[in-house]
């Protein structure tokens, strides 16, 4: 099969490429989602004629718009989609893609400022074949985007692209958290089946190599508990892990009242909307919470081990947000959650980075293809 697809990307070389049409993808087909979406919201509010193909790994995502085609990942219709569109849009590494002269390749990435090494910061520990195949992937990409200048930094230094267009107006999908009202609250809440005054704090983790799920030990009831004792009100907890692993959220006991299955919701950024608090551990969505300022907090019971397999990016005590090792501490730490201090902290990060977020990343990015048709 291998051999087959690698024939038809050269035959693809033939096929010409149409200049209005643009292909997006998430996560290598899963839904809806992430900074390619609130591209293409941008792109249809854009008003202009564009053939947009949206590649899928199973069937067609209930929330994807109807102006939009789908292709199904790693097909030989794929392959032809790829080979004639004028611009591709994803957020994670290709493989054998084989992009034309005439082609053009906008690289969002999947995360913003990262808790953990990434990329080029430990090549040692990717593997020799994702090495090969994220440096081949790099030579190809013409724009890359970013919300800070130490996340331009990294581009620069750690991801193989010393030179290439970055766009530093911001991530398209924070757009979403400084453009959104009370309304959305309200939808978001009732397809995740939640009442209106219920309090929410999302888990968001990453995964772990192994695919490890007793590193998620926090004690639930627990931490409702002393969420309800420091903010009042009654508060449940949203669980979502990582694209890598989100089908192990089915292997976990869920007691209604107390924790919700957030991990296929389709919308990553609608959940920071309705979460009155967050904590994850070394993911880097915590930076995209940031935005909006909410109470957060790192949660890991397995700190030494991680910084052997993956290591991190920042020190913990750069970081704005408390580190909890245990249960008895994460308690502690939300019983006495200083909001002031908090957001202090917060202000001074933002500017240590040079975050900025425009809330029209979108538009920017759009403008950009746009420019290329």
């Amino acid at each position: 099969m291998r051999i087959l697809r690698r024939l038809c990307w050269f035959l693809g070389k033939l096929c010409p490429v149409k200049k209005n049409k643009v292909i997006f993808q998430n996560f290598y087909g899963r839904g809806y989602g992430d900074n390619p979406k609130y591209i293409a919201d941008a792109l249809i509010a854009s008003d202009r004629r564009v053939d947009l193909v949206w590649v899928v790994a199973n069937d067609r995502p209930e929330d994807l718009p109807a102006s939009f085609r789908t292709v199904r990942f790693q097909s030989l219709r794929y392959i032809y989609e790829m080979s004639t569109a004028r611009v591709w849009v994803d957020n994670c590494r290709k493989q054998y893609c084989m992009k034309k002269p005439n082609q053009y390749y906008m690289q969002t990435w999947h995360g913003g400022l990262g808790m953990k090494k990434i990329e080029n910061m430990v090549p040692d520990k990717l593997g020799e074949d994702y090495v090969r195949m994220a440096k081949r992937d790099a030579s190809q990409v013409d724009v890359m985007l970013s919300s800070s200048d130490t996340l331009t930094s990294d581009y620069r230094h750690f991801f193989w692209y010393p030179e290439g267009e970055i766009i530093q107006k911001g991530l398209p999908r924070n757009d979403r958290l400084l453009n959104y009202t009370e309304e959305d609250v309200k939808r978001i809440k009732e397809a995740l089946d939640v009442k209106d005054d219920c309090k929410l704090l999302l888990y968001a983790p990453t995964f772990r190599d192994d695919h490890n799920l007793s590193v998620y030990d926090i004690d639930y009831p627990r931490l409702k508990k002393a969420l309800e004792t420091r903010f009042g009100g009654t508060w449940k907890i949203l669980l979502r892990l990582h694209p890598n692993v989100f089908k192990l959220s089915n292997d976990i006991e869920y007691d209604p009242d107390v924790l919700i299955n957030a991990s296929y919701y389709p919308d990553m950024q609608e959940l920071y909307m309705i979460a009155d608090m967050m904590i994850t551990d070394y993911s880097s969505v915590i930076f995209d919470f940031l935005l909006i300022e909410r109470p957060s907090l790192l949660y890991a019971s397995d700190v030494a081990k991680y910084r052997v397999e993956r290591d991190y990016y920042f020190d913990f005590n750069d970081l704005p947000f408390a580190l909890c090792e245990t249960n008895d501490q994460l308690e502690s730490a939300v019983l006495h959650f200083d909001e002031q201090a908090y957001a202090e902290r917060i202000a001074a990060f933002k500017d240590r980075h040079g975050i900025c977020e425009t809330g029209r990343a979108s538009e920017y990015a759009a403008e950009w293809i746009l420019n290329k048709m």
